[in-house]
């Protein structure tokens, strides 16, 4: 026959069982038949709410045990009656049990016993009910088997009282030392003890002394009232339950011996003393206790949610800071782009005003030099007339060449290619060579050791743009045009100087803008150096402009490499 897992358990425990009804007999006062607690209701009622309805045959075999041994050790042997009242209390008690035990699950789960104060009020209801059941029953089985030596109605008040009690002691004892047992043990901790073990050393020395001796024992119920505040607030359940069974123990005991403030005239009334002393205080700290860690409980929650809140409302914070950020960048960027739109609405007047204006002037010089030529009889001023018309025709191309690279500007995105200044330098003077008939002086000093990137197109617009106004704007004398370009790993610092006409200093703030002629001797576009400053901003770069009418100019470039 195999005996699995739970037949052992239940077998412990008929052993635990049998202890506790057993053990009951240790606590009873003799000359009535009545004991002050009743452990093993309290313990029944625990074991079962632990590991549920099934361990019930523990309960009755252990109760059977118990009390057909106290009847065998009454009277030195074990009648067929005193077995059949065994077995009926035994009934008693387990129902009794059963009966605590559904009225618990109904009303809570393992998890949240005793962790609220209006859950001890619960439980002390089901403390009564349970103790009145089993009381009465208790009662009636001894009174129809004539084993009842004292009054009923004593002996059953007596019995619910001793019921309830071992139900309030034991079974928040048992049920709380099941779970996790926290502890933390500090230097305040560690002081409240000491004074504590030094109150109790003093009390314990004022006892051996005749004179306070007698009414230390009489104030013993409010002595112990501190210590039951001390538990509850300072310690869990735990700790406090315990320090509870310790004390009403040790109460039992000496009331037991005649000595303490709960021995009476009789029996019956020193019994009942005890039993409310310890009722009453068992209660009380267990109420005191739960609402203690409720309390704390509640703390801890409003901790965390104040918390969450900070958290919550830093992230709120950090999210409209956030959303602040980004209005401001959004109102930046609108009024950024409604400077531009100003800029490019007076641009485009004032574009369209010069154009037509520029367009319109060579061909009405072509038209009117033409109808010169057709009544010209000398030759030397018809080539004269197609010289002047070749220069006005020229200009208009010039012009509209100008027009285009604005327009390839603003329009087309930045294309990479990697640059060999030496070439695009070398192709812009050869196409500049005949410009104006001018033979140049040209200075090229380029230093360029590893790869840059920049949009090609873009860059020979501007060299033939600075390199062609040198050129034109001489003073004279042969221009000379010095170019000096170091390539860096990030940057390509660009230099062009010529020996030119130069800006008087009326113009120079003006010169990169749209239409902008710096002198009337010249009959350029005025979009040259508008050009140039475009392209350079297009490509994230830096222009400065150096000049002084007579002296030359000095041109100053920064350009990243992309």
């Amino acid at each position: 026959m195999k005996i699995d897992r739970n037949d052992l358990r239940v077998t412990v425990l008929a052993v635990i069982y049998f202890l506790a009804v057993y053990g009951g007999t240790w606590l009873s006062f003799k000359d009535i038949q009545s004991t002050a607690i009743l452990p093993a209701s309290g313990i029944g009622l625990a074991m079962m709410f632990l590991y549920g309805r099934k361990i019930w045959p523990a309960i009755a075999a252990g109760s059977f045990a118990a009390h057909a041994w106290c009847f065998y050790l009454l009277q030195g042997t074990l009648s067929w009656s005193q077995a059949f009242t065994s077995i009926l209390l035994a009934l008693g008690s387990t129902a009794e049990i059963i009966l605590g035990y559904r009225l618990l699950i109904e009303f809570f789960k393992k998890e949240n016993l005793f962790e609220r104060a209006g859950d001890t009020f619960k439980f002390m209801g089901i403390a009564l009910i349970t103790a009145l059941a089993g009381a009465t029953y208790h009662i009636l089985v001894m009174g129809i088997t004539e084993n009842l030596q004292s009054s009923i109605l004593v002996t059953w008040l007596l019995w619910v009282i001793a019921d309830m009690v071992g139900i309030l002691l034991f079974t928040p004892f048992i049920l709380s030392w099941f779970r996790r047992f926290v502890f933390q043990w500090n230097r305040s901790l560690a002081m409240e003890v000491t004074v504590f073990a030094l109150c109790l050393i003093s009390v314990l020395i004022l006892t051996s002394i005749p004179y306070f001796s007698p009414i230390i024992g009489k104030s013993f119920p409010y002595l112990v009232i501190p210590f039951f505040l001390w538990l509850a607030f300072r310690f869990n359940l735990q700790l406090s339950i315990s320090g509870i069974l310790l004390v009403s123990l040790l109460a039992v005991l000496f009331t037991l011996e005649g000595r303490g403030p709960f021995v009476m005239d009789s029996s019956h009334h020193s019994l009942l003393m005890l039993q409310i002393f310890i009722g009453v205080f068992c209660i009380s700290t267990i109420v005191l206790t739960t609402t203690v860690q409720e309390r704390q409980e509640a703390q801890k929650s409003v901790e965390q949610f104040n918390e969450k809140l900070e958290a919550t409302v830093a992230e709120r914070t950090k999210e409209l800071h956030e959303e602040i950020r980004f209005r401001k960048t959004a109102e930046e960027k609108t009024r950024s782009t409604n400077k531009q739109l100003r800029k490019t609405n007076q641009e485009l007047d004032s574009f369209v005003y010069s154009v037509s204006h520029d367009l319109r002037a060579p061909i009405s010089s072509v038209l009117g030099l033409l109808n010169l030529a057709k009544t010209e009889k000398d030759k030397k001023m018809v080539q004269k007339y197609l010289d002047m018309m070749s220069k006005s025709v020229t200009q208009q191309d010039l012009f509209i060449k100008d027009i285009l690279n604005l327009s390839r500007n603003s329009r087309l995105e930045l294309n990479k290619n990697e640059i060999s200044f030496k070439e695009i330098i070398s192709d812009i003077f050869e196409q500049l060579r005949y410009i104006d008939h001018q033979e140049v002086n040209k200075v090229i000093n380029i230093e360029q050791q590893k790869p840059f990137y920049s949009d090609e197109s873009r860059l020979k617009v501007v060299f033939n743009n600075l390199i062609s106004n040198a050129i034109r704007y001489h003073n004279g004398k042969p221009p000379k045009v010095n170019v000096e370009i170091q390539v860096k790993p990030k940057y390509a610092y660009i230099t062009i100087k010529d020996n030119g006409i130069g800006i008087s200093k009326d113009h120079i703030n003006n010169v990169f803008r749209m239409f902008y002629r710096a002198t009337d001797t010249n009959h350029g576009s005025g979009l040259g150096l508008y050009i140039v400053k475009e392209t350079i901003e297009k490509l994230n770069g830096s222009i400065k402009l150096k000049s002084e009418q007579g002296n030359g100019t000095i041109v100053q470039l920064q350009i990243p490499s992309l």
